[in-house]
């Protein structure tokens, strides 16, 4: 088995020009325009991008630059993979232990650059859009920022910049997600790529952030957190190997990428993205040996459900009947009750194994099935990006049902904070469709309350658009209920902090002693003080602290910076 990943051409977006070459370690890897550094060493079969302190080697996981596993160093500073893009000649090379790097000079900042939008949304996915075309038509003065380099988030995933596009001939939900971009553009909203918010405060409303050409420090009056969602994992022997990522991360890499992560994939989680994954890599070339789903198989009781769902979204009804019809056409497996027991593989993913998952959360006394693959995807549901939001003192709840937290917030989206707004899934778990008209209604309500009127009667339509999603979401829980799956498969060697390699054992023997926070567990292990600061290990380390009921206090405080961001840059507010 090759490891290898393959570049393929979607309907409507190919790649152009000659390759061109970059050093990897001492390999020359070839690349082509448009592609991350990430996507070009997929291809290669590369997957090692870092080592830990331990000498374990780690690959891409989030592709989205929450979790730090793709850091490369590229010309001798550290970069996420993911987000830098590939360039003739650079010199790029796996990553070492923090404890080995030698000291470096920081490049001087340049200096801070203040901007006073009337609205700042931070994130540029559904819900971002949406209100941005609603504020801006309105007359508002508005900025969004994002840290990736193209609008569309998540769900709007757009092909990269540097393929040749047909954007008559995307599928559509490229060109929905185009569209809500030019719409947005059009109506006067300003965007910035490529900037990261690290940190803010809430009164005076201030958002500090890093664009490509200095740090920024952004006053609006209203500020929209639309940070979306990233993909909850779960914790097995073997999910660490290089070759484990999670299902969004393979999306990017195929409709943003053109990459497949593998030639043989298995897919395991829970909900619909992963049959939408499994199809869209079946459609490249890629073969699926299955798809485990958590949930049991739709039965009778499921009849009522399927009902609402097509009553409320009729067209997402057929596209996912379209997906389970393809994939029983060409042969897929799709496992229900089913999840992931462990990976195996040296040095890269060899093989995955599956086993029956009872309604308690347990697995059930039968046979693993062992399938062969060199690339496992992961996606057991979500959890909002609410970080920035909790620092900035929004008001949080926890949801047992859902296992993450959830925003205290009104339709419209505005938050405890009387100035900021979470709209979409970094406040709670919706979809896309909810998101963009959570975020369109922020719009509108951005606009009355700086004086700008707003159309009630579209507000009232917006909101029953609202709640019409909201009563597919439930819908759709309610049919992929899944018992929440957290670290009770792993062993006492299967690390749960990914960052800083904190492993199971170390952590139940602090629950034998007595110990009942992660704020302490945090203290004597360092779990959730890595790049990623706890998004993937907090919720983990939290289920095992002790039986109490989880909330807010339950996992790790946020802190700034929020995201990684240069000490020069840091310093640049100090003699601002």
């Amino acid at each position: 088995m090759s490891g290898n990943g393959a570049r393929v051409e979607l309907r409507g977006a190919r790649r152009q020009g000659p390759a061109f070459q970059f050093d990897f370690g001492g390999r020359v890897i070839d690349a082509y325009q448009g592609e991350t550094i990430a996507a070009a060493l997929i291809a290669a079969g590369e997957w090692t991008f870092r080592r830990t302190r331990d000498g374990e080697g780690r690959g891409p996981f989030c592709g989205m630059g929450v979790c730090g596993e793709c850091l490369v160093e590229v010309d001798g500073a550290p970069r996420r993979a993911c987000f830098e893009k590939a360039a003739p000649n650079l010199r790029v090379s796996p990553a070492q232990a923090q404890a080995a790097y030698a000291p470096r000079a920081q490049k001087t900042a340049a200096a801070v650059r203040t901007l006073t939008p009337e609205v700042l949304i931070v994130g540029a996915g559904p819900a971002s859009l949406a209100a941005a075309s609603e504020a801006a038509a309105a007359g508002l003065d508005v900025l969004v920022i994002d840290e990736r380099a193209k609008a569309g988030g998540q769900y709007f995933k757009q092909p990269a910049d540097g393929f040749a596009i047909a954007e008559n001939r995307l599928d559509a939900q490229f060109r929905e997600g185009a569209a809500l971009y030019d719409k947005a553009r059009a109506a006067g909203a300003s965007f910035l790529f490529r900037t990261t918010a690290w940190a803010g405060a809430a009164d005076p409303l201030e958002i500090l952030a890093v664009s490509p050409d200095a740090p920024l420090r952004i006053r609006p009056r209203l500020v929209f957190l639309a940070q979306g969602a990233y993909e909850r994992n779960i914790a097995v022997p073997g999910w660490t190997t290089p070759g484990v990522m999670t299902t969004g991360a393979a999306q990017t890499f195929l409709r943003a990428y053109l990459t497949t992560p593998g030639k043989r994939v298995l897919i395991a989680g829970n909900g619909p993205l992963n049959l939408q994954l499994a199809r869209e890599l079946t459609d490249a070339g890629a073969r699926v040996v299955a798809v485990a789903e958590a949930a049991p198989a739709p039965g009778p009781s499921s009849v009522l459900d399927a009902a609402a769902m097509t009553l409320a979204a009729p067209g997402l009804m057929l596209e996912g009947a379209s997906h389970l019809l393809t994939l029983a056409r060409r042969r897929t497996p799709v496992l229900y009750g089913t999840a992931l027991s462990a990976v195996y593989g040296q040095g890269r993913v060899e093989a995955a194994s599956l086993r029956r998952l009872g309604a308690d959360g347990t697995f059930l006394d039968a046979p693993e099935r062992r399938f062969e693959a060199d690339a496992v995807c992961i996606g057991y549901g979500f959890a909002p990006q609410s970080e920035l939001a909790r620092a900035l003192g929004c008001a949080f709840e926890f949801s047992a049902a859902r296992g993450v937290l959830e925003a205290v917030r009104a339709e419209d989206g505005r938050s405890s904070l009387e100035n900021v707004y979470i709209v979409g899934d970094g406040g709670g778990l919706g979809g896309a469709r909810a998101a963009l008209a959570q975020g369109a209604l922020a719009g509108q309500s951005a606009a009355s309350v700086l004086g700008r009127g707003g159309d009630a009667a579209r507000a009232a339509r917006l909101r029953r658009e609202l709640r019409r999603a909201q009563r597919f979401q439930r819908a759709l829980w309610r049919l992929f209920e899944a018992p929440l799956i957290t670290s009770q498969f792993a062993d006492a060697e299967t690390v749960i902090c990914r960052c800083e390699s904190v492993r199971k054992g170390t952590l139940a023997g602090l629950c034998e002693d007595g110990w009942r926070s992660v704020g302490s567990a945090k203290r004597a292990t360092r779990a959730g003080m890595g790049r990623c600061q706890g998004r993937y290990c907090a919720s983990m380390a939290a289920a095992m602290m002790g039986p109490a009921p989880l909330g807010e206090t339950s996992l790790f405080a946020p802190r700034a910076p929020g995201k990684p961001v240069r000490l020069a840059d840091i310093a640049a507010y100090a003699e601002d």
